[in-house]
């Protein structure tokens, strides 16, 4: 999910960085970070993950939920995580 925003927000000029979506990809799996597929269980998860005031980001609601689901810590900068932080454990 997370490569989905990266590509989105390159193409809308919101994040720029040097290198494309698909190289970022290349450099996470030759750095063999574990990347995990979009599974039924997450969605399950997701349409139970109640919707925080002035957050509906559908991206960031996908990766809590992901989180929730198989116990993992989510590594952001993004404050609007911290409002998930009685669900799942926040690091940054």
């Amino acid at each position: 999910m997370s490569f989905y925003e990266i590509a989105i927000k390159q193409n809308i000029d919101k994040l720029i960085i040097d290198k494309s979506v698909l190289q970022f990809y290349m450099d996470t799996l030759a750095d063999n970070i574990k990347l995990l597929p979009i599974a039924t269980t997450y969605l399950a998860s997701l349409s139970s993950l109640p919707i925080m005031p002035n957050h509906k980001d559908p991206f960031d609601r996908l990766i809590i939920a992901t989180a929730i689901t198989d116990n993992l810590i989510i590594v952001s900068i993004d404050s609007k995580f911290e409002l998930y932080k009685e669900l799942v454990t926040i690091i940054w």
